[in-house]
């Protein structure tokens, strides 16, 4: 979704997948690796060393890597790195019970949001699977965009075109999606996908805050008719958006999964 905002680069080396991109405020830098092996994650590194000497403008060897990552490079290799926490990037995890049931006090205004929905409009649900119901979306996402666009970041300035080369792939990818309609027009959508048998991932979501509750709505909905046999949800990062992040936080993540830059010392 995000290879134009980022100039996403791949290749394979020693049967290793390397992802390298570039994102504003931290330069270019190599995601965490793929496929690696004890026995072969010293060479591969020493591969990205070498490479990165024909540039001069990159502080991190690596971004996007889980602490799992982190614990592998200091079990298997002897490279010393600085990890630097980066928390605009940390995913926001929730048990998918929790968001479905919506039970208990934490939880009583968004089941006042989905019960106000619920009361005020008679809806019905699509899926995302032909001509017109992707125009509503677009139609739906670049209004929002002009609405909001003077308090976004450049990811979500950019997303139009991700989101509308994702419903090209929809089926391909065998992503999820729903689109609720009021009186014959599109009020929101959303489209995830199940990773494994515990963990399902919110790609994106959107809707018109006109009709009252519709975010609360969709947030329930999504995962009572696709991932309602998940265990957890992964509703991603906040990209540092303030009102993105409260929006998240009040939800009750379990657990975040955080991310760090790894800064390679002499």
């Amino acid at each position: 979704m995000w290879r134009k905002l980022n100039n996403v680069k791949y290749a394979i080396f020693d049967d290793v997948l390397i992802i390298e991109k570039n994102e504003e405020g931290k330069g270019t830098f190599y995601g965490q690796l793929f496929g690696y092996k004890k026995d072969n994650l010293t060479k591969v590194i020493d591969k990205l060393i070498e490479r990165n000497l024909n540039f001069t403008d990159r502080d991190y060897l690596f971004g996007d890597v889980e602490d799992v990552f982190v614990q592998d490079l200091k079990q298997y290799t002897d490279f010393k790195f600085e990890a630097v926490e980066d928390i605009d990037d940390w995913e926001y995890i929730y048990n998918t019970k929790d968001l479905i049931e919506l039970k208990g006090k934490k939880y009583h205004s968004k089941k006042n949001h989905v019960n106000s929905f619920l009361k005020a409009y008679t809806y019905n649900i699509k899926t995302i699977d032909n001509k017109t119901v992707i125009n509503d979306c677009m139609e739906l996402l670049h209004k929002w965009h002009d609405e909001v666009a003077v308090t976004v970041n450049n990811e979500m300035l950019m997303e139009i075109d991700a989101i509308k080369d994702l419903f090209k792939e929809l089926h391909y990818f065998d992503l999820e999606s729903i689109a609720v309609y009021v009186d014959g027009e599109l009020a929101g959508f959303a489209v995830g996908e199940q990773v494994n048998d515990k963990m399902a991932v919110i790609h994106v979501e959107r809707g018109e805050i006109a009709y009252k509750g519709i975010y609360s709505f969709l947030n329930k909905q999504f995962l009572v008719e696709n991932f309602a046999d998940t265990d957890f949800v992964n509703r991603q990062e906040d990209t540092g958006n303030e009102g993105l992040r409260k929006a998240k936080q009040s939800y009750h993540p379990v657990k975040m999964v955080e991310k760090y830059l790894l800064k390679l010392e002499n």
